[in-house]
């Protein structure tokens, strides 16, 4: 039976692994920092401002959706921001990184399961992003983030994830810097990386460690 540290192992020895931290306290964070994980991700502003400190060992990621009046904390504490979905958000981030003198990871939420309830921006919107990131001093394009459908149907997780994949290898065929594919949680993690993955996001599953 593989245990946690086990697990972290593998998953790292194949992509990057990020733990969700939501409602998860320090102490949490701090043991599975000490299990090996280097990259814990937050999906509420709030949430990360009470958790975050600037000398913390592991870098944290901005994961959730992201309102442009509380863009200048998320850039002072994260590394990386996975949602980045309107040219709007995209010039707060390349504004306030600017005032700190700081250039910010980011990747473009793509929506691909068409769902109402999913932020991310929509297919035909994509090139108008990848432009803007590029031509923004202070955003640097790492990649794009994806996720999976509502439904339990693994065929449907599957064509949603080949088609990021898709999306993926064409955007680093353009533009060879870019090399983040995050997708993939703690219930579609095995399909996201079987079909090209780099970066999973899971919580429940790692915190929750029977």
């Amino acid at each position: 039976m593989e245990n946690r540290n086990e697990f972290i192992k593998r998953i790292q020895e194949k992509v990057t692994l990020v733990a969700v931290s939501k409602n998860r306290s320090r102490e949490e964070i701090e043991q599975l920092y000490h299990e090996g994980i280097l990259f814990f991700g937050e999906n509420k502003v709030q949430q990360l401002i009470s958790k975050a400190y600037s000398n913390d060992l592991w870098q944290w990621h901005f994961i959730g959706h992201l309102q442009t009046n509380k863009v200048k904390d998320v850039v002072s504490l994260c590394s990386l921001i996975h949602s980045v979905d309107s040219v709007r958000l995209l010039n707060e981030i390349n504004k306030q990184a600017g005032k700190i003198d700081k250039v910010m990871d980011v990747l473009i939420q793509i929506n691909l399961s068409d769902e109402a309830t999913k932020y991310g921006c929509k297919r035909e919107e994509v090139e108008i992003l990848v432009v803007a990131a590029i031509n923004s001093k202070n955003v640097r394009l790492r990649g794009i983030m994806v996720m999976g459908p509502l439904s339990e149907d693994k065929n449907e997780t599957e064509k949603v994830f080949k088609e990021a994949s898709e999306w993926f290898v064409i955007l680093k065929k353009a533009h060879p810097f870019i090399d983040i594919c995050s997708m993939g949680m703690s219930g579609d993690y095995n399909i996201a990386i079987e079909n090209g993955s780099t970066m999973v996001r899971i919580g429940t599953l790692l915190f929750e460690w029977d």
